[in-house]
């Protein structure tokens, strides 16, 4: 499929009109205000990228009450450096020419303030282009390519042109959206639009609320706004696909949800039927699956495997699904035509079913758009069954397994097609349904020269089981194998393949089982300082690329993605050799509002096998700038968990396990430390008691006296104490005075 697309798109670009005529110099149109463009004395050199700075970007537009909507734009910018002459020197003027006209008004290189019109010398040719072929994505776009001669450092490249028409499948629906600030400088941008409707519009900031003129003169009401020196943008790297750090002015004449549910119904309604092509497909379902669960599954998979995706999106076929007989009859279709089928299927099956928008990027932040039908770009279908709601994907062409585990994208709202639906849906409900379970297993042979024998069984589930048929499905087994290979080879490097790898599709559950058999040669690593000591390390490396160490930096302002949805288990089961092994059981949990991690260390004496298990659970797809050091923290809270480091000697009778906590030794020290005072304290004991100099009311030697307190954990004191009240009671009263010598 990918080589049909890459040849469509060749065969697309030779699709080509090498006639300047095709495209005239026209005049500006009347309703627009001409501007010139003007270079200020103050160029912001250091925030100039690629050789370019932009003077002037124009919009204008003008809807009319009745007839062809116009667009208006108007660029100028000025090539600071050589770096800017490829870019400046080429401009293309994107188009659909199913129902839009292009008009080309100013082609203008001025030059130490010297205005040439190089339309007369350009290249001008309109091309064919398909931007969405690697999607499968078939919009008919043309691009108007224009090629200057003569482009120097220096010059200001000026062009205007104008586009006619609009999408009639929006109807009279209308929307427009104008981005108020760039990632380089612009010194000065104008936008202006003449409503000639009589229904009001709604607008709205993104961000900052910038002063926005309305006047209303006869039937027109214009807005306006004008912007000087604005300043760039920084959009940081790793930000989430909702996030946005631009600043826009967006506009509609559709103030509710119920307005655009209203639109989107009267486009699928009509194409949803019962055709005899669609009631025979229903009684095959009936007939190979008698519970209406598996009907509503294998409809699912019928649609997502049997009918291919491909999208013909030429005019109103953008936004308007074709019929599902249709869709049934050339067994192709996209999104919108898929979802109108599946809705069909379950409709005739006795089900509630309706298709719904979605947007794949926004989430949640769809709630802050204007209700509008541009603010979507996929369908799928709404499921009511058995009480509980399904969001099915007909797209998903790698889901297997019955209907309750099936992974149900949870894109935060939709909207559903049907004249009663009057807000955004939650899709809250919608099971976030992916595990991945990774088992190790290795085996640890006597021989410290033998291999060791490691084996991994991964089962994936849901959204994991989706990504890895894709995977398998695009590259064949050897070349997975060698991908496997090279991966544990960062931790073990002279790991090698045992046997040919293994894959089980389990269709009943919808997990697949990948099996993987290696050797590793010289598994005891040498510690270079200590001669004669031998390691080894257990990674739990299914977990790690989950909990990198972000760099993150401190003056950082934008949200940081995070991948969500993760939930991964890692066991890892070691048979040790014959060695008199010590490890004590442990367990670390670290639970925080970016992850749930747990691990635990098991050792069977008796069997001589040491189990860690690992889990790793994400919990948001992001972090804030101002979690940045908690986030951090955490993540090296169990970074530091995520191995264990055993070592031994290369001489059997020299062995000296442990595991990498090191508790065992210190408890031997402390035991052994005990031990000796014991020793000293019996020693003591059973010297004579002459032997000490003492107190004349306490007959007892002090060293005895602490080291036997100590050694009894005080409970000596308290019985020294209670044995000599008597003594320490006349100790407390003062000496009597000693008799007066004689004269």
């Amino acid at each position: 499929m990918k080589q049909l697309s890459k040849i469509i798109a060749m065969l697309s670009l030779l699709i080509t009109l090498d006639s300047a005529a095709q495209v005239n110099q026209s005049p500006l149109p009347n309703w627009v205000v001409a501007l010139q463009p003007v270079l200020s004395s103050n160029v912001p050199e250091q925030d100039i990228s690629n050789g370019i700075y932009y003077l002037l970007a124009d919009t204008q537009l003008q809807v009319p009450a009745t007839g062809e909507q116009q667009i208006f734009e108007h660029y100028a910018s000025l090539v600071t450096s050589s770096k800017g002459l490829e870019k400046a020197g080429q401009i293309s003027i994107y188009y659909d020419p199913a129902y839009q006209q292009v008009a080309l008004h100013q082609l203008n290189i001025i030059r130490d303030g010297t205005t040439i019109n190089r339309y007369p010398q350009a290249r001008i040719t309109l091309v064919q282009t398909e931007q969405d072929l690697e999607k499968l994505l078939y919009h008919g776009e043309t691009a108007l390519n224009i090629v200057l001669p003569d482009v120097r450092v220096g010059d200001i490249i000026e062009y205007s042109y104008s586009l006619t028409g609009s999408n009639p499948v929006f109807a009279d629906r209308f929307n427009t959206s104008q981005r108020l600030n760039w990632t380089v400088p612009l010194q000065q941008q104008h936008w202006r639009l003449l409503w000639q409707r009589p229904e009001p519009l709604v607008f709205k900031f993104s961000k900052q609320a910038i002063p926005l003129q309305i006047r209303t003169e006869a039937d027109t009401t214009t807005y306006a706004l004008v912007q000087h020196n604005v300043a760039p943008v920084k959009h940081e790297d790793d930000t989430p696909d909702w996030y946005s750090p631009y600043n826009s002015l967006s506009l509609s004449n559709s103030p509710e949800w119920q307005d655009i549910a209203r639109w989107g119904s009267a486009l699928f309604e009509p194409a949803i039927d019962d055709s005899p092509a669609v009631a025979a497909q229903v009684a095959r379902l009936q007939r190979d699956y008698p519970a209406p669960e598996q009907q509503i599954a294998a409809a699912l998979k019928f649609v997502q495997t049997e009918i291919r995706y491909l999208g013909i999106e030429l005019g109103q076929s953008s936004h308007k699904p074709a019929s599902a007989a249709k869709v049934l009859q050339q067994r192709y279709g996209d999104c919108k035509d898929k979802s109108v089928l599946l809705v069909s299927i379950l409709r005739q099956l006795g089900h509630q079913a309706v298709p719904v928008l979605v947007n794949t990027d926004l989430n949640a932040t769809i709630t802050e758009r204007l209700p509008s039908a541009g603010v979507f770009d996929h369908a799928i279908v709404k499921l009511d069954f058995n009480g509980k709601s399904y969001w099915l994907d007909p797209t998903r062409s790698f889901q297997a397994g019955p209907l309750d585990t099936l992974y149900q994208p949870d894109y935060g709202y939709a909207l559903e097609l049907t004249p009663a639906s009057t807000e955004l849906t939650a899709m809250s409900s919608a099971t976030e349904y992916t595990e991945v379970m990774i088992n190790e297993h290795f085996r640890l042979p006597d021989a410290l020269t033998a291999p060791a024998e490691y084996s991994v069984s991964t089962v994936y589930s849901g959204l994991d089981a989706e990504r890895s048929r894709s995977q398998f499905a695009s590259n064949s087994i050897s070349q997975k194998a060698d991908g496997y290979v090279q991966f544990y080879s960062r931790y073990y490097p002279t790991i090698t393949l045992a046997e040919p790898i293994s894959k089980t599709d389990d269709a009943a559950t919808g997990s697949i089982t990948v099996n993987e058999f290696y050797q590793i040669t010289d598994f005891w690593q040498a510690d270079p300082a200590e001669p004669g000591r031998l390691e080894a390390n257990f990674y739990s490396n299914g977990i790690s690329s989950y909990l990198q160490t972000p760099e993150i930096a401190a003056n950082r302002t934008q949200p940081v993605v995070l991948s969500h949805p993760v939930n991964i288990s890692q066991t890892i089961t070691v048979e040790l050799n014959d060695i008199d092994w010590q490890f004590d059981d442990e367990q670390v949990k670290e639970h925080n509002a970016f992850f749930h991690y747990q691990s635990q260390l098991q050792f069977d004496k008796s069997r001589q096998i040491l189990t860690l298990s690992y889990q790793y659970k994400s919990l948001t797809d992001h972090i804030l700038p101002e979690q940045r050091a908690d986030y951090i923290d955490a993540v090296n809270k169990a970074r530091n968990d995520l191995n264990l480091n055993i070592f031994q000697h290369d001489a059997v009778s020299d062995v000296v396990p442990n595991s990498s906590n090191g508790s065992g030794k210190v408890m031997f020290l402390l035991l052994a430390v005990y031990f000796m005072l014991c020793i000293l304290c019996a020693a003591l004991w059973l010297l004579p008691i002459e032997t000490y100099r003492h107190n004349k009311r306490f007959p007892e030697p002090m060293v005895r006296f602490i080291l036997t307190w100590l050694v009894t954990f005080s409970l000596y004191g308290l019985y020294w104490c209670i044995k000599n009240i008597s003594q320490l009671n006349a100790a407390a009263l003062p000496e009597p005075p000693s008799a007066a010598p004689a004269d």
